[in-house]
């Protein structure tokens, strides 16, 4: 669209699944979330998107919260059937799935339901644990109990229902446009500095200083698109 005037655009748009997670890895990335734990960390940022917890409206603050130092281990006792977990000052993003994970096998193995949460940062976002669930075709839910710790449950979800990956797959998530921008442009810290060079290196194909291609090649590209490759400034455009 050429010469849009910016209420032209849909506001708040809907970020579709593969933007969320691309913005959402790199954000996590950034913030040097170790790398066995980018992709569930990436996954708890989505669904607490979709699932309305902290949204994108409070990534930031919860991408801050990753990086405190915990106090102490993850802890799980079992004392007559009541699992207890302390997950030592860790944020919910960073222990949901792993939680959830001990209760799924416990569940499976023993029939257990329910066990309880404490020692979380932001306790609430262990609500994403009812999507994490949905995979295992298992229906979970997080309940704040008046201790302070979190009790979380689970039994089999209903196959009728349509589950939370499969909304934000068909209809994305609800976003401000600004604000989606601003994640996009914060989760470019994440990538490598952009230079000439680096462009000229990326892709299957490589561009030479005196405009020779080297590797694939798509006949489709027009060569007017390969100055971008060569510009010492690419700008943004929405």
């Amino acid at each position: 669209m050429k010469n849009a005037n910016p209420s032209d655009f849909i506001d708040p748009m809907n970020a579709t699944l593969r933007e969320s997670r691309m913005v959402l890895e790199r954000l996590v990335q950034w913030k040097g979330v170790e790398p066995g734990m980018i992709f569930s960390v990436m996954d708890c940022g989505l669904y607490s998107a979709a699932l309305g917890l902290s949204g994108f409206e409070g990534l930031e603050s919860q991408l801050e919260s990753l990086t405190l130092e915990p106090h102490g281990e993850i802890a799980i006792a079992d004392h007559a059937g009541a699992i207890n977990v302390d997950a030592g000052g860790r944020h919910a993003w960073l222990v949901a799935e792993p939680i959830l994970d001990i209760l799924i096998d416990d569940f499976l193995c023993n029939g257990t339901r329910s066990l309880t949460v404490c020692g979380v940062i932001e306790p609430a976002e262990l609500g994403v644990v009812a999507a994490i669930a949905e995979k295992h075709n298992l229906a979970a839910e997080a309940e704040a109990l008046e201790s302070g710790k979190v009790r979380l449950t689970i039994q089999p979800r209903d196959p009728s229902k349509r589950t939370i990956l499969d909304r934000i797959r068909r209809h994305g998530i609800p976003v401000a446009r600004e604000l989606w921008f601003h994640l996009l442009h914060l989760s470019s810290n994440a990538l490598a500095e952009d230079t000439p060079i680096s462009r000229t290196h990326t892709g299957i194909f490589m561009i030479k200083p005196d405009g020779t291609l080297v590797g694939e090649h798509d006949a489709e590209l027009d060569p007017e698109d390969l100055s971008m490759l060569t510009a010492e400034r690419l700008e943004f455009r929405r």
